[in-house]
């Protein structure tokens, strides 16, 4: 798996300083979660999906969420939940698809008892995944899924991660939110080994006061929820630990097949993409997507400029030798060993996922290149 692997050698060498490189499951936990990046969501019930993800038309997308929780209702959950059985247990079977060109895949389940159903019912087929998606996660309900978890983990000899989305009234609503968080806390340490990333569900949250943000404005701009965001990457985004938190949902997409490429400052491409700045800026890594064509938006923005990565390799190279201050490469700042060494060593992961661009070359024109192919 690499990002951007349906942009040829060639185009990648244009634009890239450095290229992406190869990653897969296998990875260490906390890369393989910066190396999510934008995670698909797929309804269930979606017919042929295994065969869909391998088409060359989604080949720079890295990371699917097949949901049988809010995309399906009750009454089709059964036929989701046999729906996803056989599209796994094909690849098992007929061996026509590589499972190295087609995206990590997750599968977001409903409660605890779910998650055993659909352990039993893939059975040995659930080597095909890399995890499981937790909705609606509580102090209450968090410990009893990393347990079964860990028990599925041992039952069919895999390494399973759990992904914990954080969107309930307990963390949005602000007498509750610190003893809730620090509850989460608390659970997540126990089984951090698990925990691939935590994400978050601001759809939920704004459904608890009646509000849905508009296509014209990041979900930065809605102060109730950018409030609850600070307050979970304050507990979970600190650099003695080792989580990675991923931004929440843009509900908007482009509806049609040519794109306006951010010629409009209001369009729905370039709301993404000022989120997606924001997220990155703020500590998120990654970012839940409903449409394809949000995918390239969200990840072209985690390649790491190359005055960045200078700045990077400087202070992580003079880090034995010294930790006081050192001028950028671009004489345009101070680079301080010390408080910087952290910051450093995330962007050389970053780099080594996402790749380097080229002096001068930026996320925005990489994505217009790459959306006239």
């Amino acid at each position: 798996m690499r990002q951007f692997r349906g942009v040829s050698e060639k185009e990648i060498r244009q634009f890239f300083h450095i290229p992406p490189s190869d990653f897969s499951r296998n990875m260490e936990r906390k890369k393989l979660g910066m190396a999510m990046g934008a995670a698909l969501y797929l309804p269930g019930s979606m017919p042929n999906f295994t065969y869909k993800l391998s088409n060359k038309s989604l080949k720079n997308l890295t990371s699917v969420i097949i949901c049988l929780e809010d995309a399906i209702s009750d009454s089709d959950l059964i036929e989701a939940e046999l729906n996803v059985v056989k599209e796994l247990k094909s690849i098992e079977q007929n061996g026509l698809i590589d499972t190295n060109e087609i995206p990590l895949l997750f599968i977001r389940i409903r409660t605890v008892q779910h998650l055993e159903k659909m352990a039993s019912l893939l059975g040995s087929a659930i080597r095909y995944i890399t995890g499981f998606v937790f909705p609606k996660c509580t102090s209450t309900s968090a410990k009893s899924f990393f347990l079964c978890l860990e028990h599925i983990n041992v039952q069919y000899s895999v390494h399973l991660y759990g992904l914990p989305i954080l969107e309930t009234k307990e963390i949005i609503y602000t007498e509750t939110r610190e003893q809730e968080l620090s509850k989460l806390y608390t659970v997540f340490k126990q089984f951090e080994d698990l925990i691939l990333t935590i994400r978050v569900g601001a759809t939920d949250f704004t459904s608890l006061f009646s509000q849905r943000r508009p296509g014209n404005r990041t979900i930065y701009d809605l102060l109730l929820i950018t409030n609850c965001l600070t307050d979970i990457l304050n507990k979970f985004n600190r650099k003695e630990d080792n989580f990675v938190v991923s931004g929440p949902v843009y509900e908007y997409f482009e509806s049609q097949d040519s794109f306006r490429l951010f010629t409009d400052a209001n369009s729905i491409e370039s709301i993404l993409l000022n989120e997606v700045q924001l997220d990155i800026l703020n500590g998120f890594y990654g970012k839940t997507c409903i449409h394809p064509s949000q995918v390239d938006i969200v990840n072209s923005v985690y390649v790491v400029s190359k005055e960045l990565f200078e700045d990077a390799c400087l202070i992580v190279e003079n880090n034995a030798e010294t930790n006081g201050v050192l001028r950028s490469s671009a004489r345009n700042k101070m680079n301080e060993v010390k408080p910087h060494y952290s910051w450093a060593m995330k962007i050389i992961a970053q780099a080594e996922i996402y790749g380097v661009f080229k002096e001068n070359v930026t996320s925005l024109d990489f994505l217009q290149y790459i959306k006239n192919l």
